[in-house]
């Protein structure tokens, strides 16, 4: 018997983003492979988190993309990604650094919009403004 568990992720515009978070195969019935392991629930735990946390980040990402003085587009200067801790552990998360608006001419040239403070310091945390 094999089993796949999959977390979906539908967008308010309907769109679908799909994630396979484990795959697994059970051949005879006994009561160590009865159900799933300690091992297998941490896997999935883990897997949905990750993406869930993912999937608000981008969200979240591309409503703050437009820059609030003159509606342009912030720049990509590089990609990148950030660990947070969550309740069910660390998460890996998009960060990418963006550059500072012209119209702006105080603070740093470049910043990371998931990281407080625009910095990328362990553990950062983010505000999101809604979930997929």
């Amino acid at each position: 018997m094999k089993f796949r568990v999959e977390v979906v992720c539908s967008n308010d515009d309907g769109a679908e983003q799909r994630h396979e978070v484990l795959e697994l195969e059970r051949e005879q019935l006994v009561m160590e492979t009865l159900g799933l392991s300690l091992a297998e629930g941490k896997a999935i735990l883990s897997g949905v988190q990750d993406f869930v946390a993912s999937q608000q980040i981008n969200e979240d990402l591309m409503r703050r993309r437009s820059r609030p003085n003159c509606r342009q587009r912030h720049h990509s200067q590089a990609a990148g990604t950030s660990t947070v801790e969550t309740v069910f552990g660390p998460a890996a998360v998009p960060n990418p650094r963006w550059e500072r608006c012209l119209c702006q001419t105080e603070g740093p040239k470049t910043f990371w919009p998931t990281a407080k403070g625009g910095r990328v310091p362990n553990g950062s945390t983010w505000r999101p403004s809604g979930a997929c």
